[in-house]
């Protein structure tokens, strides 16, 4: 018998994704079953659960390589050749991508369904996001600002930028028009002011 290719595997393996993600887009992860989802991906659930263990396995999967890939830069920041701003800028420009809404539904859904099933494991791995993401924050605005590790308000603005990223895609979900691009210029102009001491607005 012929040898399978691995490019054949990976091409079988991104149409199983794609039928996923517009499944779990219309139905919600909950509602979905595997048997729609092969039926979109025109397969079996047995050839699903060759790439993917289960749903849950299957809808992290459906996340974007390149939005993992953002979230591990702002985890280990020293490993990133960028500034603060530059990596901002590309962070806040994948809300614009067109399968960005489905990522942030699918990251709902399953936040809402762990809190609702007092899943542990997975609020603890969102905890742990939470914590080592404005970790990330603060170690490239000392490092670009000149800022000294002991000042307090640089971790509350860390915190702050991170509720505000996530405040920003859920804005981007409800109202695909908004211009999150424009509030984090505002945003990183005022950080700027903050951490030069300057006043944030201009005197009269």
């Amino acid at each position: 018998m012929a040898r399978v290719s691995d490019a054949h595997l990976e091409a079988r393996r991104l149409s199983i994704l794609k039928a996923a993600r517009k499944v779990f887009s219309e139905k919600g992860v909950a509602a979905a079953t595997m048997a729609e989802i092969a039926a979109a991906a025109c397969c079996s659930p047995g050839a699903i659960y060759r790439y993917f263990e289960s749903k849950d396995a299957l809808a992290h999967g459906c996340m974007s390589e390149s939005t993992q890939s953002i979230r591990d830069a702002w985890t280990h920041p020293e490993q990133v050749a960028m500034s603060f701003e530059d990596l901002a800028r590309i962070t806040f420009a994948e809300l614009d991508r067109p399968d960005v809404n489905i990522d942030t539904q699918l990251f709902l859904e399953q936040m809402l369904a762990a809190v609702r099933d007092r899943d542990s494991e997975a609020i603890a791995s969102f905890r742990e996001e939470s914590q080592s993401v404005p970790r990330g924050i603060r170690f490239m605005m000392e490092t670009q600002f000149g800022v000294p590790a002991d000042r307090a308000e640089v971790q509350t603005i860390a915190e702050a930028l991170y509720s505000f990223y996530w405040g920003a895609r859920l804005v981007k979900l409800l109202l695909p028009e908004a211009d999150t691009d424009g509030q984090l210029r505002t945003v990183y102009r005022l950080i700027e002011r903050t951490l030069s001491g300057q006043p944030l607005l201009p005197a009269d």
